[in-house]
């Protein structure tokens, strides 16, 4: 029999609750969601509960502050800091003992953990880190009565959003005389978050006359790509082979080229 929505939140109650104790504590909803993401897919991958410890041991603003940094350094490759992470260390005791080694090991890289993340976002964590769906159940669970539709739908893990394709995408700008190629750009989020994440790129159609392209759009399969590949800033700046690539949230404006 196949599992409900209403099924797969009750399973993962204890996932929404750490992400709601971080959020409690100060730290933002989606580096919070990307924070949790990560715990949920290390407990997949090594079968170490990473997620169930954190309302105990994640007691202050700073802790929460810590744990979601660390996080995004992983998902963002970025080098650990000194002295050891948090993150690694097991957040002050959060994470299970046997789950630290595999948590110290991502200083090498985040690529798995990147792709592990989106995973996890696309598939149960579109529900777990769903605030009406949360409070849909809520109220369930406190008036009683018939299961709504939508909790009592079986739970089907999406291949693919029904989200616009704006909605998935990011409008990306180039330093000057330094652009990149679909190719280029394309093979960079695929290596981070996973084959098949990229639908498509497009790239300025007609740049000023002796000038090379300035921006472009990356269209995602997956809007919780996007999401992630912020981390929850407005602009962020990647290094595409040793040029930068600024990245932010695709808003449609008429009155740019087009692209192709």
């Amino acid at each position: 029999m196949e599992p409900t929505v209403r099924d797969v939140l009750a399973f993962h109650r204890v996932d929404r609750a750490a992400y709601e104790h971080l959020v409690s504590l100060g730290a933002g909803r989606q580096p919070a969601r990307d924070a949790v993401a990560l715990l949920m897919w290390v407990h997949h991958s090594v079968g170490a509960d990473a997620v169930a410890s954190v309302c105990h041991e994640v007691r202050t603003p700073a802790d929460a502050a810590r744990l979601v940094s660390d996080a995004l350094a992983v998902l963002h490759g970025v080098a650990w800091p000194r002295p050891r992470p948090f993150l690694a260390g097991g957040c002050g005791g959060a994470v299970a003992a046997d789950a630290r080694p595999f948590l110290a090991g991502l200083v090498t890289g985040g690529g798995g953990a990147r792709r592990g993340v989106a995973g996890v976002l696309r598939g149960v964590g579109a529900l777990v880190f769903d605030d009406r769906l949360q409070a849909l159940l809520r109220r369930h669970e406190k008036e009683g009565g018939p299961v709504p539709a939508e909790l009592a739908a079986p739970y089907l893990a999406g291949d693919a959003d029904e989200e616009g394709e704006g909605g998935r995408s990011l409008f990306i700008t180039f330093s000057k005389g330094f652009p990149l190629t679909r190719e280029e750009i394309s093979a960079y989020f695929t290596e981070r978050w996973g084959e098949g994440c990229v639908e498509s790129v497009m790239i300025q159609r007609t740049p000023p006359l002796g000038e090379a392209p300035r921006y472009g759009r990356v269209a995602f399969r997956w809007a919780s790509v996007a999401e992630a590949v912020l981390g929850g800033q407005r602009l962020v700046k990647l290094l595409v082979n040793g040029r930068q690539l600024w990245a932010r949230k695709y808003v449609p404006k008429p009155h740019l080229p087009p692209l192709s």
